[in-house]
């Protein structure tokens, strides 16, 4: 059976954990999602329920959705603010090159047994830290997402949230955007202040948005736990391969 790491600078289409599919994942046999787990939702602040253009497109297709909704980060620069100083989220992923739902948390560390039957088959399991962030955009709404990264990304993060001169994470925005290709591309974070957003053509955020994303922001409990029978099964079909 092949592996296939989930770098932090390798683009491939990452869930945030099994049976939670992103709204733009096109897996066809996907397992059903339990509901999202959030904080108690807060009413839209006054002025964002009826909009024009397409980024009334984009929060309108997200809004209700069941899904985490993962960060993506290209070649473009994408402002981001942290909602919160620490990972929300730190766990073990599967990754298998498969038709159907392709990534599986790892219950190594989970099952009372201590094994993991796709850790036994062969598949090593790459970490994962999840953050809370808000994405800003000149041409729509600020939306909350999940920003997903591994090891090397982590070690920069906690330089920034660690620096006198930068930190805490939560205190500046960021420009985040991917350079290279495969192997040899890299996960950039550029410091952005406050009064330097609107050279982006981003309006600042007031203390309501803050409010309402702190009652949105997911926790541990949106990262599912497989069945060991199911990791099993998919152990054994790939085998079989």
């Amino acid at each position: 059976m092949s592996n296939r790491y989930e770098d932090d600078e390798d683009e491939m289409p990452v869930k945030a954990s099994p049976r939670t599919r992103y709204a733009d994942d096109d897996d066809e046999d996907e397992v059903a999602p339990a509901p999202k787990s959030k904080k108690e939702e807060a009413p839209a602040p006054a002025g964002r329920i009826i909009r024009r253009g397409w980024g009334a497109v984009e929060q309108a297709k997200t809004a209700d959705s069941p899904f985490a909704q993962r960060l993506r980060v290209g070649e473009d620069p994408i402002i981001i603010k942290f909602l919160e100083d620490e990972p929300y989220a730190t766990y073990r992923q599967h990754w298998l090159e498969r038709q159907g739902q392709k990534s599986f948390t790892c219950i190594a560390d989970i099952d009372p047994s201590g094994d993991c039957p796709l850790c036994k088959s062969g598949n090593r399991p790459a970490i994962r830290f999840a953050f809370n962030v808000i994405l800003l955009s000149s041409d729509m709404e600020p939306m909350l997402k999940s920003y997903e990264v591994g090891p090397r990304v982590i070690d920069q993060l906690k330089n920034f949230h660690t620096d006198p001169r930068q930190g805490p994470l939560s205190k500046h925005f960021w420009a985040v955007s991917r350079s290279g290709k495969g192997a040899t591309s890299a996960t950039n974070h550029q410091l952005v202040k406050e009064r330097d957003l609107e050279e982006w053509g981003i309006d600042l955020l007031t203390e309501a948005d803050f409010k309402v994303f702190g009652k949105q922001a997911y926790d541990a409990d949106i990262i599912q736990i497989p069945a060991r029978k199911d990791l099993m099964k998919i152990a054994m079909e790939e085998l079989s391969d």
